[in-house]
């Protein structure tokens, strides 16, 4: 037997442990993990020593942009940026120019990334106006619906406990997972001062939110789910981790919010300015608690490029937001290498619990059948250089950090995507768009 490729005398994590062995592709899945001598004949083969070969990140929370805010990230950079960040799966949000309400704001979203894509690309939706308008045939290219409480995707809309049931009730409907930005500001709060910014987006703020779509989903039949996006303070992830029913509920955190607090920064500029802001160290240490013991489920990046002119004015005139995509697999996989999270914990949290939330079956795990998403990655120390990121945006507030783990090797399907910091596949030729949930599809 013969199969298309072979990542010889790498690192893989079997049951928590490093072991090298041979990881065999043939027809974009996993034909096989080797251990040395056993492995079979390769049409190419890839020497992986002293690196560590780990299923791709899947990111569930990204902002690609495109269509009318191109200048700030398109799907050519945005997918190149995840590739070269070891993500092989990303999923766009809706809050786009113009958002995703329709159907023919999505095609238009599935057409320009399968023209253009590095990795797979699935898609969210939002809900119109009168949730009854929601067009279900969308349904099947989607992997779940969004919402934003402080700053709704279309005007006028309130979410009480009517209209967050009526969402709820819809994805559930549709076998769908209902995501939500936890916010109770108001879209017209604005402030002069930069403590003003914080007291509007405050971890009370946060955790009423959390709370009330808590509420809403305990009334609701066990197939409603909820998603709580970006997770920033120790109160909310306690109240999460309090009302955990299975699959029904279940949550995220950043890197930033893991790994940086507010006093980190002057604030000058928006270098650091996102939403949610940057908190405490004690919501860092309560979120890595969290995360380790599965209160809250997985990490995504909430990547949010805008123009360095947009970042690098005042902080009150700044738009909120990073980019991440290069930067989550490096500073989890530090993590590890520094003791700090387990390679079971990290293996959850980046690639099979993102895969579990949205149903993406074959994805997220390294073994045999599963689909060849991999990402090669050394242990090698260097530090975070915007300037040198894939993606548009090249303001971050990890500028400098050093980390000890880099992504090498991304493969999508099979196919090397990049290689020691090249290209080697062209613009739209690999990966899958949209990606789709297989569980979703069964119910509907």
């Amino acid at each position: 037997m013969s199969v298309d490729l072979l990542l010889k005398y790498g690192t893989v994590i079997v049951e928590g442990k490093e072991y090298q062995r041979a990881v065999a592709i043939k027809t974009g899945k996993i034909e096989g993990i080797y251990k040395f001598g056993q492995e079979p004949e390769a049409e190419t083969v890839i020497s992986c020593k002293n690196k560590f070969v780990l299923p791709g990140a899947i990111d569930i929370h990204v902002h690609l942009r495109g269509m009318n805010q191109s200048d700030k990230e398109d799907y050519i950079s945005g997918t190149r940026a995840a590739a070269a960040g070891g993500v092989t799966t990303v999923v766009d949000m809706p809050n786009s120019n113009p958002p995703v309400l329709d159907w023919e704001s999505l095609e238009t979203k599935i057409q320009n990334a399968r023209a253009v894509r590095y990795v797979n690309v699935g898609f969210y939706a939002g809900i119109p106006r009168e949730v009854s308008d929601f067009d279900v045939d969308m349904a099947k290219n989607i992997l779940g619906l969004k919402v934003y409480p402080h700053s709704p995707l279309t005007e006028g809309i309130t979410y009480d406990d009517k209209r967050i049931k009526e969402c709820l009730t819809l994805a559930s409907d549709l076998g769908l997972p209902l995501l939500v930005h936890p916010d109770t500001s108001k879209p017209e709060a604005k402030s002069d001062s930069i403590e003003g910014f914080f007291n509007i987006h405050s971890c009370q703020s946060e955790i009423d939110s959390v709370a009330k779509f808590i509420e809403a989903l305990q009334g609701l039949d066990n197939e409603a789910r909820l998603h709580i996006c970006h997770v920033s303070c120790a109160a909310s992830a306690r109240l999460i981790t309090k009302n955990r029913a299975e699959e029904r509920l279940t949550a995220e955190v950043t890197p930033h919010h893991l790994l940086l607090t507010g006093a980190d920064f002057s604030n000058e500029d928006g270098t650091a300015k996102m939403l949610p802001p940057l908190r405490s160290p004690y919501d860092n240490e309560a979120l890595r608690t969290l995360l380790s013991k599965c209160g809250i489920d997985i990490v995504a990046t909430d990547h949010a490029p805008h123009t360095s002119g947009e970042k690098l004015s005042p902080f009150l005139q700044a738009n909120s937001g990073i980019p991440g995509l290069e930067t989550m697999v490096p500073l989890m996989v530090t993590e590890v290498f520094e003791g700090r999270l387990t390679w079971v914990e990290y293996l959850r949290v980046c690639s099979s619990g993102p895969a579990r939330i949205l149903g993406l079956v074959g994805k997220g795990v390294l073994s045999k059948g599963y689909d060849a998403d991999i990402a090669v990655v050394a242990k090698e120390e260097w530090s975070i250089m915007g300037s040198e990121f894939q993606s548009k945006a090249k303001i971050t507030p990890f500028e400098g950090r050093k980390v000890l783990a880099k992504p090498e090797i991304t493969i999508v399907g099979g196919e090397i995507v990049y290689n020691q910091g090249k290209f080697v596949v062209g613009a739209g030729n690999v990966g899958t768009v949209p990606v789709r949930s297989l569980i979703q599809l069964r119910n509907t």
